[in-house]
């Protein structure tokens, strides 16, 4: 993934002043949030609110291969808005999307737009409460994760077999992934 200037020479300095912002489209309203306090405006013109403290971000590693890591955003001390949105109707989140963006700074101010990191799907949310403390966990899922449709299910004989029975097109495919062939054959 290519960085833009800004969010490069941000990273490369010595002591690299960045935020996490994450933006949750709920089908009510679209909540943005960031691991500071207070209201940040970012240069597009978006507002986003002050979570405090933001546990840990998880999952946010590249799907390479066959799996597709599941994440976890955590945050403690959240505000009772946001967690009656969690508590509310499962509908107003589940599989709605989710976005992480990476926030430069250059002397507490806002340096360059922010830089997407991830682009996630909401799943589920785990609500605990204790000593005062309202935690918050959502859980996450990359777009591509399912699609109806099963693990490796793309050119496989035995896909093939269930989705057209006696059909005989794919029964090869796994003698062909490292054949060499020279082409024009002259």
């Amino acid at each position: 993934m290519a960085l833009p200037a800004e969010a490069s020479e941000v990273i490369v300095a010595r002591e690299a002043a960045v935020a996490f912002l994450i933006e949750l489209s709920f089908v009510s309203e679209t909540k943005r949030i960031w691991t500071g306090f207070g209201k940040l405006v970012t240069s597009d013109d978006r507002e986003w609110d002050g979570i405090g403290e933001l546990a840990r971000i998880e999952g946010l590693s590249e799907g390479i291969g066959t799996s597709a890591p599941a994440g976890k955003i955590v945050a403690s001390g959240v505000s009772p808005l946001i967690l009656s949105t969690a508590i509310g109707e499962v509908a107003e989140f589940k599989d709605r999307p989710l976005a992480i963006y990476m926030q430069p700074f250059i002397d507490r101010a806002v340096y360059g737009a922010p830089v997407t990191l991830a682009l996630r799907i909401m799943k589920n949310m785990e609500i605990s409460r204790d000593a005062g403390t309202r935690t918050i966990g959502i859980n996450h899922e990359g777009p591509y994760t399912g699609r109806r449709r099963p693990a490796a299910g793309w050119y496989s004989d035995r896909d093939q077999q269930k989705r057209f029975p006696g059909d005989k097109a794919c029964e090869r495919t796994p003698w062909l992934l490292f054949k060499k062939e020279r082409w024009p054959d002259y």
